[in-house]
Parts: structure tokens; sequence; C-alpha cells
């Protein structure tokens, strides 16, 4: 009997430790969510503490690990290693480094501005689970923008880099070529004259003036015993223009002159003398003894014309009575073919020149038209003066809604000799020579020259469209007038003779 009860305890305790070993399997199969409490750390392992179970109460295991052992020995639990797999994140950072060649440089994802290049790079985190960024742009004043894309989206702590490289905008740069200048060569026969160029000394004969713009310039050679030579030269670019006065002695000392004193009615009337100008009356002019032709104009009047011989150590008057004039001219400048007519009445069509001239156009106010196909009329008041060439320029615009074009303009280019001469274009100032006046309407403009001690210039000059119309003007020196000479011994002698007479005659009376 006692030896089947040492058997049967023998068997119980085998049992026991068989379950034992068979729980903590069975509990960790059957019950996994009792073990991890959502979010833990990865378990690799449980361990177990020796836990001793009493032979009737059921022994909880302070693990996670419930088990029921039905002994009444104390039983060491054995270590059990559970494999639990990670659960990944829900959030993270990741970072997107962008490369660049120039620095301050801006940088956009998606176009929303994210830094600025510093160093080479500029560096953005951003979540791996947000928007992806789908465009890079990189941007910096005076460079072509550059763009590209992500080959992925960073994950959790991961760098992407991308390399951006800018390149500067071309600049176009104009290059004026330079203007290129002229030469004049001056040599004088004989040598050794001194030149001038616009009044301005040079040196002596002979002689190279550089560095001349293009242009026209007033030469001059003087030297002592010999007539001073001026010509105009034409200077162009790259080339060298010559200038080969021959002087001529001097002519001997001028044999007595007279003088004319030239008055007009109405005053303020031009002198011309031999065709020469002289200037405005009231004029005293010193002339050789001789026949000379004077001619007297005055806008609204006729020519004064007449012949007058000039004695030597005289002064001989005259006085020119000016008689209003009834007919003037208009010169219409306008398109080529154009038909014209004043006072509706048919005059003829623009020549191939550009100006039809109108005589004998009465004084006072008339109506002209200017048409032509395809163009709007145009229809202006002129005031015509009597012997005065009244200049108009009537300019066409086309018909239609489009804007009539700015009519181009053009200049003069004025040169004289003597240099610095006040230079007036239709009466207005418009500076000294050389001069350049631009902006001036095509057609016909009256041009005068002043300069002190010089006979005024005065002459009539045609501006074209888009071009400057060269002048060179030689002026004249005024003359000097001849003080009157003082009365003769005669003339004094006749003149005393006459006073004694009639002092005598008056005595014998009284």
């Amino acid at each position: 009997m006692k030896h089947t009860l040492t058997i049967l305890l023998a068997v119980l305790v085998v049992i026991t430790l068989c379950a034992a070993i068979v729980a903590p399997v069975v509990a960790a199969e059957d019950f996994p969510i009792g073990v991890i409490t959502t979010p833990v750390e990865p378990v690799t392992s449980v361990t177990p503490e020796p836990t001793t179970v009493p032979t009737t109460e059921p022994t909880t295991i302070p693990t996670t690990i419930i088990t029921t052992v039905p002994t009444t020995e104390p039983t060491t639990e054995p270590t059990i290693t559970i494999t639990i797999p990670t659960v990944p994140p829900g959030g993270g950072k990741g970072y997107i480094d962008t490369y660049c060649n120039v620095n301050g440089a801006s940088v956009s994802f998606d176009g929303s501005y994210q830094c600025t290049i510093a160093q080479g790079v500029c560096t953005v985190g951003v979540s791996p689970s947000g928007t992806p960024v789908r465009t890079v742009t990189v941007a910096l004043a005076g460079y072509n923008t550059w763009s590209g894309s992500l080959s992925h989206m960073p994950a959790d702590g991961e760098h992407v880099s991308i390399y951006s490289t800018l390149n500067p905008i071309p600049t176009t740069t104009v290059t004026i070529p330079p203007v290129q200048s002229g030469v004049i060569y001056a040599q004088s026969n004989p040598a050794g004259a001194a030149i001038y160029l616009n009044g301005n000394f040079y040196g002596y004969s002979p002689v190279t003036i550089p560095n001349l713009v293009p242009g026209s310039y007033s030469l001059k050679a003087s030297l002592n015993g010999y007539t001073p030579d001026t010509q105009i030269i034409n200077v162009y670019a790259g080339q060298t223009a010559t200038y080969y006065p021959t002087l001529q002695p001097s002519p001997p000392v001028p044999r007595s002159t007279g003088t004319v004193t030239v008055t007009s009615s109405p005053d303020h009337a031009l002198v011309y003398v031999d065709g020469s100008y002289q200037g405005k009356v009231p004029l005293t002019v010193t002339l050789f003894p001789g026949s000379h032709t004077f001619r007297l104009t005055l806008p609204g009047y006729s020519d004064y014309t007449a012949n007058l011989y000039v004695n030597a150590n005289t002064n001989q008057k005259l006085n020119a009575i000016m008689t209003p004039a009834v007919y003037g001219s208009i010169a219409v400048t306008s398109l080529p073919g154009a038909s014209v007519y004043t006072d509706s009445n048919y005059q003829g069509t623009i020549p191939p020149s550009g100006t039809l001239l109108l005589y004998n156009m009465a004084n006072g106010n008339h109506l002209v038209k200017v048409s032509a196909a395809g163009y709007n009329d145009w229809i202006n008041s002129v005031y015509v003066q009597p012997n005065v060439v009244t200049p108009i320029n009537a300019v066409l615009t086309p018909v239609g809604p489009n804007p009539t074009p700015v009519p181009a303009t053009g200049g003069f280019n004025i040169v004289s000799t003597p240099a610095g001469a006040e230079v007036y274009i239709d009466n207005l100032f418009k500076g000294y020579t050389p001069s350049m006046p631009d902006g001036i309407a095509p057609g016909e403009h009256q041009v005068l020259l002043k300069y002190t001690g010089y006979v005024d210039y005065s002459t009539t000059a045609s501006v074209t469209a888009g071009q400057t119309t060269p002048l060179a003007i030689s002026m004249q020196p005024a003359p000097t007038p001849t003080p009157a000479s003082a009365p003769s011994l005669a003339v004094f002698i006749m003149s005393l003779a006459i006073v004694i007479g009639m002092c005598a005659s008056i005595r014998r009376r009284s």
C-alpha cells in the first residue's frame, strides 16, 4: 500500500512539471492581446519570476501570462522568449537639401517660398506622410530660373538632395562704331601763309589739321603782302581733304571813294548795291567812283531800282519812294500729284519736286485747298503779302482710322567765314556758326546770318525730311565809310566874298 502511494505521488509530480512547461506557451498563443498595451516598444523576451504555487490555489504570474498550476510543491518557472512585430510610427520628419551655385537664391516648393541659399545649400524639413513636394524652383534676379522635381519624398530622418545651377541672363551689348574723323592738309603758294579753320588759327602752311568731324569747314589763308584766300572745304570720314590756295599780291592802295546816303519812304527798306546786300535804311554806303545799281526791297512794296554815278570825295543822297505792291506769290509744298485750289479755283498739281509756285496772287487772305486720292483734304486760310513769296506746307493725312504719323523733320549744317556769326531761321535765333539746327519742317526757310563788322547775309534754303542741308557762307566785311572831306579853300573864299557883298549891300540901303 505504501509502495502504491509512492508511485502515485511520483506520477502527480511528473504531471505537474509538464503542466508548468506547457501552460505558458498555451497562454501566449491563446491570449496575445493581454500582453501589449499600444503604443509600446517592441518586446523580445519575458522572464517569469519563480513562483511558489499552493497545491489548492491557482497562481497568477505577474507578467502577461495567467496560469493555474494544480500542485502543492513550489515550482520554478523557466524563461520563455516571445518575438513581437514592430508597429510603424504614424509621424516623423524628413529633410530636403537644395544645393545651388549662387548664394542668395530663393527656393520654393510648388510655388511656395521655403528658404534662401546660404553657403551653397538650404535645408527644409518636411513630413513624410504630408503632401508630396512635386516641383522645386530656384530663382534670383539676373539669373534664369531653375525648376526640377524630387526623386522621392524623404522618410523619417532621411535627407534627399536636389542640385540646381543658375545661369546669368545674357545681356545684349550694343556697340556703336566710333565716328571716323577726317583730315585737312593745307599748303599755300607761296608757303608760310597763316591757316585759319572756322576763324581759328591752326598754324602756318604747310599744315595738317587732324581729327575733324565729317562736314563743311571754312578755310582761310593769310599772308602779308597778299590778298587773303577763303574757301569752303568738305571733310569726309576716313579721308584727307586738301586746301591749296594760290595767293595773289595785294592790289595797290584803293583810289578815292565817294559816299551815298540812302533813305526810303516807308523806312527800313533793304539796300542792295550791285547785287550785294548792304543793310537797312537809313544807310550810308562807301563806293568807288563810277556807275552803281541800287535796289531797295520792302515786304508789301514793289522793288525800287536806280542807277547812280558816284563821284570821288563827294556825298550823294538817294531817297527811294516805295510804291505799295499789289501781288504776291504762294509756294505750296505737298504730296506730288496733289491738286491745288485757291478760292475754289483750280491752280494745278504739285510737281515731282514737291513745290508748286503760284504767281500774281492778290494781296490779302486766300482759301487754299490741297487734295489727293486716298487722303483727307488740306484746307487753310493763307495771308498773301505783296511782293513776298509766302511758303506753306500742306501735309496730307491718309483716309482711315489709323492715326496720323508725326511728320519727319530735317535740319541745316551751317558754317561761315568768319565763324561765330549769329544764325536766324525764319527770324528765330538758333545759335552761332558752326551750327546744326534741327527739328525744322520740310520746305523753304529764311536763313539770316549777322556778324559785327560784316554785311548781313540773307538767303532762302530748302529742308528735306530726314536730311541735313549744308550751307557754307562767306560773309563780306562792311565797307568803312569815308569821312566827309573838309571844304576846299576855293569854296571858303567864295563863301566869304558872298558874305562881304551882302553886308555892303545892306549898308548902302541903310
